[in-house]
């Protein structure tokens, strides 16, 4: 039998943050040199996905594991691991947190690399890994070639060159690092599929964050008197400053292209082809949005709209802190119907919405976090609606409307 005690041991110490020995770094590297075991080890380093797993495991038996765990590992291995049994694990998470990660580590190892494994184990792995959790950091990188790099928060260090320009991944962010002068314009694509963000940071400077299935399409260098961008999807800007070369992002969509011209300035865009209306927003500087023959001036906090009919509306003032909500991890919902919600969770957890009977008409309001498991969205829909939302596989089930319901939306969700 294959000893994996030494790695065992290595990985553990690396997610809860100890320092390894450089023989100990030597095998470190050379394990993660596989795509899916360094998949692995770096998703556990991430604290939104530490906290979802910290919430994922208390629907499992932890004792029960723990007991399994230290008895194949002592038995097989021959490696006296000491798992202590975090009772306060949901009283207090932070300090919980290193205890958990040892008895999910162990676990993971002991599934995939003890041909005799405990049925106990086997259940308790089971059960965890169908708990359907929140979007990733990860998306997808097309180089001008064509070729598709695909990236996470734990690829780390440069990914290509392109043109005159180095791509680089840094803590889950891609950013383009000019080297040398271009010779011809190249064009990239960032990618997010549903379940996935990312963010990234332009050759001038500029950040942009792409929500749930969203796309950019960007010069790795810009030159000539402006700068263009064209998007698909949601995504937040926060422009670099340049008066000689303004910056214009090009929507495209069903409802026809669309083009924001600003210097230097933050605004987000929603133009998915399944929502009703492609929204532009202001939250500081000014922009100039074009339709066809027809333009607006936005101030900050004011939102310009395309309908279906590719009409422009005039501005109007908005809560911009509702609008960016999904860019700093939450939900925010007031007044909004019921099929406004499923599709952000469709796209942010990448399920199937199915609806029961007749579908409930009552507005939703409140606000819930983004990290949740799609059980605790569930949850948290109950609360603000007085229904009974139910979770089957990748399916989310909505009940249908009771005329005997009072959705009063009076309490508040996590």
């Amino acid at each position: 039998m294959k000893d994996n005690s030494i790695i065992n041991g290595i990985i553990i110490k690396v997610i809860t943050g100890e320092e390894l020995t450089s023989a100990e770094s030597t095998m470190y590297e050379e394990y993660i040199s596989d795509e899916g075991n360094r998949r692995f080890v770096e998703q556990f380093k991430n604290d939104a996905y530490q906290l979802q797993k910290l919430k994922e495991i208390h629907a499992i038996d932890v004792a029960g594991g723990r007991a399994i765990i230290e008895e194949e590992l002592n038995r097989n291995y021959g490696k006296q691991v000491d798992i202590k049994r975090p009772r306060k694990l949901f009283r207090d998470v932070a300090t919980s947190a290193a205890a958990v990660l040892v008895i999910l580590s162990a676990a993971y190892f002991l599934w995939h690399n003890n041909p005799n494994k405990s049925a106990g184990l086997k259940e308790d792995v089971k059960v965890a890994s169908k708990v359907i959790g929140p979007a990733q950091r990860m998306a997808s990188l097309t180089l001008a070639d064509g070729k598709k790099i695909l990236l996470d928060s734990a690829k780390a260090g440069q990914l290509a060159q392109q043109g005159g320009s180095v791509v680089v991944n840094e803590n889950g962010t891609l950013k383009y690092q000019s080297k040398t002068a271009a010779q011809e314009i190249i064009y990239n694509t960032l990618t997010t599929a549903y379940a996935q963000t990312y963010s990234m940071v332009l050759a001038d400077g500029s950040k942009a964050w792409l929500n749930a299935g969203a796309s950019i399409r960007y010069p790795v260098e810009f030159s000539g008197n402006e700068r263009k961008v064209e998007i698909t999807g949601e995504v937040y800007f926060e422009v670099a400053h340049d008066a000689a070369k303004p910056f214009i992002v090009h929507v495209t969509g069903q409802k026809g292209p669309m083009d924001v011209q600003v210097l230097g300035t933050h605004f987000n865009i929603n133009a998915y082809d399944d929502e009703p209306l492609m929204k532009a927003t202001l939250l500081e500087g000014s922009v100039k949005v074009t339709k066809d023959a027809a333009s607006v001036l936005l101030k900050p906090g004011e939102q310009t709209s395309v309908s279906q009919s590719s009409q422009l509306s005039q501005p109007i003032p908005v809560q911009t802190d509702a609008v960016i909500a999904w860019k700093n991890g939450i939900f925010s919902f007031k007044d909004a119907d019921i099929d406004v919600v499923m599709r952000q969770l469709i796209k942010w957890y990448d399920i199937e919405v199915v609806y029961e009977g007749v579908k409930p008409s009552d507005k939703i309001s409140g606000e819930m976090q983004r990290n949740l498991t799609l059980p605790q969205v569930a949850e948290n829909l109950d609360f603000m609606t007085g229904l009974h939302f139910r979770v089957e596989g990748r399916k989310l089930i909505v009940p249908a409307a009771s005329p005997n319901d009072s959705h009063k939306n009076d309490k508040q969700p996590i």
